[in-house]
C-alpha cells in the first residue's frame, strides 16, 4: 500500500479536542502522522470541505437479512421470532447467505461503517458458514464473524449433515481454515444458540467451547425487556460459574438490573445497544447511557437490516434523543424543567466509534484517529443543503449527516469508497443477483402457514397480549 494524504479536513479524532483542522498521513495501512500541514509524496485527498472521522463500529448486526429489507416494518419481537427465525431463514441457501453478507457489508461500508460484529444465525449447513464468512471477506470490511448455533430447520432442499455434532465440527473447521488468521480483517467470533432460551449449563458449555476456539467476541442476546420475563438472569448465572469476561458482548440488555450492570462492568464484558429494535419491538428502553453510568463498555448496533437502514446515524440519534426525553420527563414529573440537556452529542458519537471498538476489545487498533492505529477512516462532505453550514462538526455528524454525505471510506488504509462510489463494485449486476435471491426466498415464505407457527410458539411467551 502506498502513502495517502488526507488534506485540510475538520478532524474529529475522538481523542482530545472536539475537532481540529489537520492533515492525516496514511502509510502501509496505518496512520503515521496527524498535523496541521503535512508535506509528503503521496496520493492526496482534498478534505477542506469535509469532516474526517474514524469509521463507525457497529457492534451488532444480522447481515444475512439484507435480502429481506422492509419485511419487519411493523413487527414486534414475537413477529420477528416466528417469521424471521422460523420461516424466512429456512429458505436461505448457502449462496443466499453469501449474497446477503456481501451486499450487507457493502451497504455498511457505503455508510462509513468500517467494522461490524456479524451475529450470524443463518448457519443452515456447513456451507452457509463458509459462504457467509466469505461474503464479509469479499466486501473488504473489518468484521467479527460470530458463528451462530441457532437451529434452523430448512424447508428448501439442502444437504444438512446427519451428524448431531456437525455444528461444532463446522465451527472448528471454519476456525482452522477461512478464519484462522487473527490478524485478518474478518476474525472468528461466536454466537450461542440463545442465552435466555437455553439451560444455564448449556450456555456455559457453549461459552467454554467458544473460548476453546479463541473467539474474538461472544455475542449473546440478553435482558430483552418484558420478553425475558425474569426467567433467565444470564449474567448472574455466568458470574456464579466464573464465566463473565471481556470477550462477552451482551446485546440489548434493557432489563439488566443495576447489580447485573455492575457485574458486567467489573468483569470487563460489554453491551451492544440497538435503539431502533429495542424501541420498536417491545424490548424495553435502550440501556446504553444507563450502562455507561455503571462503567460498562457500550457500543451501538443496527441489528436487523430487514427493518432499518444499515447506517449508524439513526442508532446514534434515537439512543441520544430517547435518553434525553426520558431524563427530561423525570424533571417534568417533578414539575421542573431542565437547565442543561444530557447526555451530549459527543457521547453518542463516541459509542458509535471508540466505544464500539472498546466493546469488542479493538480500541488499540480502531475507533479513533491516532498515530499508530489502523487507517479506518470516513470522510463526510459538508456540501449538501442539510449540512450547510456545519458550525459544530460533532453536531453535524450526530444530528444532520446522512450516508450520502460519506464521500470516502478507508479500511486498513485501502480506499473502499471514493468520490461517493464504492470501489470495484458492479452494483447493477450485484443488484440483479440479490433481487433474484430475495424473490425466491419470498416465494418460499408464502408457502408457510405463519398462523400455525405463531400458535405453537405463543405458549412460550406467557406475557404476550
Amino acid at each position: 500500500m502506498g502513502k495517502l494524504l488526507i488534506k485540510g479536513g475538520r478532524v474529529v479524532a475522538m481523542t482530545g479536542a472536539r475537532e481540529m483542522r489537520a492533515d492525516i498521513l496514511v502509510d502501509d495501512g496505518k496512520i503515521v502522522a496527524i498535523a496541521p500541514d503535512i508535506a509528503a509524496d503521496a496520493e492526496t485527498i482534498d478534505a477542506h470541505e469535509a469532516i474526517v472521522m474514524p469509521g463507525f463500529v457497529d457492534t451488532h448486526r444480522h447481515v444475512w437479512q439484507t435480502q429481506l429489507r422492509t419485511v419487519a416494518t411493523d413487527w414486534s419481537l414475537f413477529d420477528y421470532l416466528i417469521e424471521m427465525r422460523y420461516a424466512y431463514s429456512t429458505f436461505y441457501t448457502a449462496e443466499d447467505a453469501y449474497l446477503g453478507n456481501l451486499v450487507g457489508a457493502l451497504e455498511a461500508l457505503d455508510a462509513g461503517v468500517t467494522t461490524l460484529v456479524d451475529h450470524c444465525h443463518i448457519v443452515n449447513t456447513p456451507e452457509h458458514a463458509e459462504e457467509a464468512a466469505r461474503g464479509l471477506q469479499d466486501a473488504g470490511i473489518r468484521a467479527i464473524f460470530c458463528y451462530g448455533t441457532f437451529v434452523n430447520t430448512p424447508r428448501a432442499p439442502m444437504a444438512v449433515p446427519s451428524d448431531p455434532e456437525w455444528r461444532r465440527k463446522t465451527a472448528r473447521a471454519l476456525r482452522r481454515g477461512r478464519l484462522a488468521d487473527d490478524r485478518g480483517l474478518v476474525r472468528f467470533g461466536f454466537a450461542p444458540f440463545e442465552a435466555e432460551a437455553m439451560a444455564p449449563e448449556a450456555l456455559a458449555d457453549e461459552i467454554r467451547f467458544a473460548r476453546e476456539l479463541g473467539a474474538a467476541a461472544i455475542s449473546c442476546h440478553a435482558a430483552m425487556g418484558p420478553y425475558d420475563s425474569g426467567r433467565a438472569h444470564v449474567v448472574e448465572h455466568l458470574h456464579a460459574e466464573g464465566l463473565l469476561g471481556p470477550d462477552l458482548l451482551f446485546v440489548h440488555g434493557a432489563s439488566f438490573t443495576d447489580h447485573e450492570l455492575k457485574l458486567i462492568g467489573d468483569s470487563g464484558a460489554a453491551i451492544s445497544s440497538t435503539p431502533e429494535t429495542e424501541l420498536q419491538m417491545g424490548m424495553g428502553f435502550p440501556v446504553a447511557f444507563r450502562a455507561r453510568s455503571h462503567a460498562v463498555k457500550v457500543g451501538l448496533g443496527v441489528d436487523i437490516v430487514s427493518n432499518y437502514a444499515g447506517d449508524m446515524f439513526m442508532p446514534m440519534r434515537l439512543g441520544l434523543q430517547s435518553t434525553r426525553a426520558f431524563r427530561n420527563a423525570e424533571y417534568g414529573a417533578r414539575g421542573r424543567a431542565p437547565s442543561v440537556i444530557t447526555p451530549d452529542a459527543l457521547s453518542a458519537l463516541r459509542m458509535a466509534t471508540l466505544g464500539g471498538a472498546e466493546a469488542i476489545r479493538m480500541d488499540r487498533q480502531i475507533g479513533s484517529l491516532e498515530v499508530g492505529k489502523s487507517a479506518d477512516i470516513a470522510i463526510v462532505s459538508t456540501d449538501a443543503i442539510h449540512m450547510t453550514p456545519a458550525f459544530d462538526a460533532v453536531g453535524a455528524l450526530v444530528l444532520s449527516a446522512r450516508p450520502t454525505d460519506i464521500v470516502t471510506v478507508l479500511v486498513n488504509g485501502h480506499v473502499v469508497k471514493r468520490d461517493g462510489q464504492l470501489v470495484g463494485v458492479d452494483w447493477p449486476a450485484l443488484r440483479s443477483r440479490i433481487q433474484a435471491s430475495s424473490e425466491r426466498i419470498m416465494a418460499g415464505f408464502r408457502t408457510v402457514d405463519i398462523k400455525e407457527i405463531a400458535a405453537a410458539a405463543r405458549p412460550v411467551f406467557p406475557h404476550l397480549e
